[in-house]
């Protein structure tokens, strides 16, 4: 009778701690993907900037090439979308690498490092533009790659089952096409 007492204790307890441990790896992923769509919007965000300066310039109004004068507005209006770029695109990065994730989800720190890589491409990226304009018209391939680099630790991360639809939410960060996943503008 006590040796079936102990057992059961033993496996309530041990069946606590494995739920336990899932719930927190679901907690985390949810805070993980959060700061990561954060991230994204981020980047869209420029992105969206970026190309409504370039439809200007080209838009229906102007005939003819740009003057001097509307291409130094462009350039001027560009260099400022990088600053602000730079100052929310590292926000977003110091709030992923500030969520707590346990040593022993290697999964979770492992998508949480390799979607850094990727908002640290898009930070220098946002320099190089602060620096030169002409960067928002150059193909970023550090910028792609590191994003599809991200693409695979994060879909394993998502814990089974998942609490918080991860598995669609990281689906949806890597929709092909999505401006915010990659760096290119033109």
């Amino acid at each position: 009778m006590i040796a079936g007492a102990v057992a059961f204790l033993l496996t309530l307890g041990i069946g606590g701690a494995v739920g336990t441990d899932w719930l927190a790896r679901n907690v985390e992923m949810d805070r993980l993907v959060t700061a990561i769509e954060a991230s994204e919007a981020a980047m869209g965000g420029v992105q969206d900037q970026v190309r409504s300066v370039f439809d200007q310039l080209e838009g229906e109004d102007l005939t003819g090439a740009p003057t001097n004068e509307q291409t130094a507005d462009a350039v001027a209006e560009l260099a400022g979308i990088a600053v602000e770029g730079f100052d929310s695109i590292s926000e977003a990065g110091r709030v992923i690498d500030a969520v707590n994730v346990l040593p022993w989800h290697t999964r979770i720190t492992d998508a949480k490092e390799a979607y850094l890589l990727h908002n640290y491409a898009w930070q220098a990226y946002m320099q190089s533009a602060i620096e030169d304009p002409v960067a928002f018209t150059v193909n970023q391939p550090l910028v792609n790659q590191s994003f599809e680099d991200s693409r695979v630790p994060l879909e394993d991360a998502v814990p089974e089952p998942d609490l918080f639809d991860l598995e669609t939410r990281v689906e949806n960060i890597f929709i092909e096409g999505t401006p915010e996943s990659t760096g290119e503008i033109i």
